[in-house]
């Protein structure tokens, strides 16, 4: 068989078109591989209460959030669908979110602890009152960066009162993320919190109805080692079954 003279250089060129887009697919499937986080062996989500979060679009504002009891026979939905915030920038890709870019950070995390105005609230949760004289401390240069202390007894230039003169923190829960271990620069201070009004964005926190936040402090038990996995739609896709967990009645969710 013979060819062209000119039909030789176009199937090269075919054949390394279509080697580099097979490189780019292999590249994306790695990347997204590497963007879910470190999980047990043989369990997706170790949690035996889960909070999703999802945000439609990595810079939009708006979300939906989820909570699910794990039974015997898979996930069974608790509340939700619950209108939600994230940060005033979106949602930041797993890995990327930085002190104070103003977006909320992509990932699984655990739920630490709640706290509040009042001197105690109705819940299992740990409990911490925040006073006029507690700080959240959000300055990378700090030794404190990325804990709850007191004002007076922090050096650092910058911090976040948490007894803060508007409801937002009325209630709220601390979302380990950068915690354990803190690393400077990263992210501080991500809680789920009470919205300021509906539809106002955070500095990076999860914000929600005063009444869906009282009901899910309520619910939660720190005994089910509770966590909370948050990003948007397309992030949240990677963990096998969990967002047709929406569309699922409470007896109908299997296990992620």
């Amino acid at each position: 068989m013979t060819y062209p003279d000119n039909a030789i250089p176009r199937l090269l060129l075919a054949f390394m078109v279509l080697l580099f887009w097979c490189m780019i697919q292999t590249t994306l499937a790695v990347a997204a591989d590497l963007a879910i986080p470190p999980l047990p062996p043989g369990s997706h989500i170790p949690a035996e209460q889960l909070i999703l979060v999802i945000g439609e679009d990595a810079g939009k504002t708006d979300a939906v959030l989820f909570a699910f009891d794990r039974t015997s026979s898979g996930l069974k939905k608790r509340f939700g669908p619950l209108p939600a915030v994230n940060g005033r920038s979106g949602f930041a890709p797993s890995g990327e979110k930085r002190e104070g870019d103003g977006r909320t950070p992509t990932g699984l995390f655990p739920l630490e602890f709640a706290f509040g105005y009042a001197p105690s609230i109705d819940s299992k949760m740990p409990y911490r009152q925040a006073t006029d004289d507690d700080v959240w401390v959000d300055d990378p240069a700090s030794p404190d960066y990325n804990t709850w202390t007191k004002r007076d007894q922090t050096k650092a230039a910058s911090y976040e009162t948490m007894k803060l003169a508007d409801h937002r923190y009325r209630i709220g829960i601390s979302i380990g993320y950068n915690r354990n271990p803190i690393v400077k620069g990263m992210g501080s201070a991500i809680f789920l919190h009470v919205w300021l009004r509906e539809g106002a964005p955070t500095s990076g926190c999860i914000a929600i109805a005063d009444e869906d936040l009282t009901s899910i402090l309520q619910w939660l038990d720190p005994a089910k080692k509770p966590m909370i996995l948050m990003g948007t739609r397309t992030w949240i896709s990677n963990f096998e079954g969990i967002l047709h967990q929406e569309q699922k009645s409470p007896d109908d969710c299997p296990a992620p």
